[in-house]
C-alpha cells in the first residue's frame, strides 16, 4: 500500500479511497514470541493530499487474525483484532517534534505502519478456551499440596543433630 506524489496530486481534491487485503511472510515471525502469524488482514480507508502543507492524511481501518502462542499449551490460538488509527505523512523533512512519519522518496508506504500498528496489538497473553496445563513430563511432574508429605523430611545428613538437642 504505497502511493506516491505525483499520483496523490492527480486525485480529485486529492482525495481518494482504498481497500485490499494484505498478507504477511511467514519469515516476519520468526524471531516473534508473542505471535505466530497473521491471516485475513484487511486495511481499508479514505486518504487526503493536502497541496498547501505537502502532507498526506489517512484515515485507516484494520481488521483481521492474529495467530498468537496459548499461554498454558503454546497451542496455536486465533485472536481477532480491528484498529482504527488516522496517520499523517510528510513529503518533507519534518521537524523533530512533528508527529508525522517521514515519506521517503516521495513514497508513503502505509504498508510498514500498518505492521506497526497491529504489533503494538499483540495481546501478552491469551489462553485457549479448555487449555489444560500439562501435569508431567519426561522426568518431572507438578506436586499439589496434597500430594506433598505432611512431616518435614529430615536431610540425612543432619539426622544425629536431632540426637543431640533430645537431652536438653
Amino acid at each position: 500500500m504505497k502511493w506516491n506524489k505525483q499520483w496523490l496530486q492527480k486525485q480529485k481534491n486529492g482525495e481518494f479511497d482504498f481497500e485490499e487485503s494484505l498478507t504477511f511472510p511467514e519469515e516476519m515471525f520468526y524471531n516473534l514470541s508473542r505471535i505466530n502469524g497473521l491471516k485475513d488482514v484487511e486495511a481499508r480507508g479514505h486518504g487526503r493530499y493536502d497541496i498547501k502543507s505537502d502532507r498526506l492524511y489517512v484515515d485507516l481501518h484494520v481488521k483481521g487474525t492474529m495467530i498468537v502462542p496459548c499461554a498454558i499449551s503454546l497451542e496455536d490460538v486465533d485472536y481477532p483484532f480491528e484498529i482504527n488509527e488516522m496517520e499523517t505523512f510528510a513529503f518533507y523533512k519534518p521537524e523533530e517534534d512533528e508527529e508525522v512519519i517521514e515519506a521517503r522518496k516521495n513514497v508513503a508506504d502505509l504498508t510498514s505502519v500498518i505492521w506497526t500498528e497491529i504489533m503494538m496489538e499483540v495481546p501478552m497473553r491469551v489462553v485457549k478456551e479448555g487449555a489444560t496445563m500439562k501435569r508431567n513430563g519426561q522426568g518431572w511432574q507438578v506436586l499439589d499440596e496434597e500430594d506433598l508429605e505432611e512431616e518435614d523430611p529430615i536431610d540425612p545428613r543432619l539426622a544425629k543433630l536431632k540426637d543431640y538437642f533430645k537431652d536438653k
